[in-house]
């Protein structure tokens, strides 16, 4: 998924981090908050460690600078 064709209406930027994974949930870490995402939800090669922002209608990769 192209994170320049999928944009969120939100005026806050939520970048998590990939804390755990598993069958069927990514595990994000928000704000010091654990949150459950299905796999659904999540773009396709994002692994453990990474960090992830929203884009109104998934997970993507996020790039630290």
């Amino acid at each position: 998924m192209e994170e320049s064709t999928l944009r969120s209406n939100c005026q806050i930027e939520r970048i998590g981090e990939i804390i755990g994974m598993s069958e069927k949930f990514a595990f994000i870490l928000i704000n010091e908050k654990r949150i459950e995402v299905p796999l659904t939800k999540v773009a396709e090669g994002v692994i453990l460690g990474d960090f992830v922002v929203w884009t109104g209608s998934c997970w993507n990769r996020k790039t630290i600078l």
